[in-house]
């Protein structure tokens, strides 16, 4: 079973190179006629500028600032003790260059309280973007991202699953992995852009006719700790849209990754009872999705073992199996610039298993702002832990 996981992530990272290789070779460029080296910006639907010539003299349209706040209210169970609280959940700031419409770094700082309620700021992100000038029948909009920057998963899922504000999504919920680390990020659009009313109604997030990709190699640690070892990891995010020129609604993901817990070689207690480091980190998951004007459904499941920071390991050191399933769903209300949610979660580490029921209304009232009342029920099977819960109104502040 361990040497059929590894051949399975291994050929799909292979065929993905591969195509990729193929796709944006030159004798495969293919450009339409008066789009002469064009770029495209992938969080627009318009060309952005000429390769090579400078957007504007002016700092506004060089310097783009946005914030995402998450401020909420909360009050639940946890460890059998109870709680009320108001509380900054996370503060981003950023802000995007395009001096060209080649190069766009950014930077994102982090607010968050730590355990003893002091706020910090640390980097969320802080890299350079190179938008590369290809574009072909098959694929649109490559890019390479190096630095602290995004990994091939959370981004993509977080523009399907809109309410990170009720909490980390599936995978970072149950501690395998964070949404940002030091590294190269390579991305792409398969097949040209969908269609503006499509892009409007829907979603302009990734909107590759046939889908899109993303994989990289990074540090392993995650955005908030240091690298304890020399190992690189490997991850990569697949997803195609099937039926893209008559249903692109549909899409099916598979996420991918490959390498070692962040762990040094030799891990020691503080009796001296040392086992050995760097546990094997290796996951497979695929999502199926649905996103349409009046609905979100998702569908995804996960098998693996050990997890980012290498701590889901056995006594003797060896990373634990995983396993788990989640569905989340959003009925869109528009009528009432309303939206009800609901997400179920299953995990498995070897034999700690959880379930999480959340629910929620969310009342949009401009743009990607809202307030959502939100219910969030944690369950441990086949333990005598009590129940964890909490009720909370959440208010999500973005701007632009």
């Amino acid at each position: 079973m361990k040497d059929r996981k590894k051949r399975f992530g291994l050929v799909i990272y292979s065929f993905m190179i591969a195509m990729t290789v193929l796709l944006v070779s030159p004798g495969s460029f293919a450009e339409k006629p008066g789009d002469s080296n064009i770029v495209l910006d992938s969080d627009k639907s318009e060309p952005s500028g000429k390769t090579g010539k400078t957007i504007s003299g002016r700092p506004s349209d060089i310097m783009k600032p946005s914030t995402q706040w998450f401020l909420s209210y909360i009050w639940g169970n946890k460890d059998g003790k109870s709680y009320n609280k108001e509380s900054i959940t996370r503060g981003y700031l950023t802000v995007k260059f395009q001096p060209v419409s080649w190069f766009e770094p950014r930077v994102t700082m982090d607010v968050h309280q730590d355990e003893k309620g002091d706020f910090k700021v640390r980097m969320k992100y802080l890299y350079g973007k190179f938008v590369i000038p290809v574009e072909t029948s098959w694929i649109t909009e490559p890019a390479l991202e190096f630095g602290l920057v995004h990994g091939p998963w959370f981004d993509y899922e977080e523009h399907v699953n809109r309410y990170r504000a009720q909490g980390t999504m599936f995978i970072e919920r149950n501690g395998i992995l964070n949404s940002a680390d030091l590294g190269l990020t390579f991305n792409a659009l398969l097949g040209r852009r969908l269609p503006r009313d499509y892009q409007e109604k829907i979603s302009s997030k990734y909107p590759g006719k046939w889908g899109s990709i993303s994989f990289g190699v990074y540090n392993g640690g995650g955005y908030h700790a240091s690298e304890e070892n020399q190992n690189k990891v490997f991850e990569s995010r697949v997803t195609l849209r099937p039926l893209g020129w008559i249903f692109p609604n549909l899409s099916l993901s598979h996420f991918f990754i490959y390498g070692k817990g962040n762990t040094r070689r030799k891990v020691c207690d503080d009796q001296g009872h040392c086992i050995a480091g760097e546990p094997e980190w290796l996951l497979n998951s695929a999502m199926l999705a649905v996103e349409h004007e009046y609905f979100v459904l998702t569908g995804q499941v996960l098998f693996g073992k050990g997890n980012q920071k290498g701590s889901q390991v056995d006594a003797n050191g060896d990373a634990v199996s995983s396993f788990g399933y989640s569905g989340f769903l959003e009925v869109k209300l528009p009528w009432i610039m309303s939206s009800l949610i609901a997400r179920y979660d299953h995990f498995r580490w070897d034999k700690e298993i959880t379930d999480r029921v959340i629910g929620g209304f969310a009342f949009h009232f401009y743009r990607h702002n809202y307030v959502l009342l939100n219910l969030d029920w944690l369950m441990h099977e086949g333990s005598s832990k009590p129940d964890d819960w909490q009720a909370g109104l959440v208010l999500q502040v973005e701007v632009p």
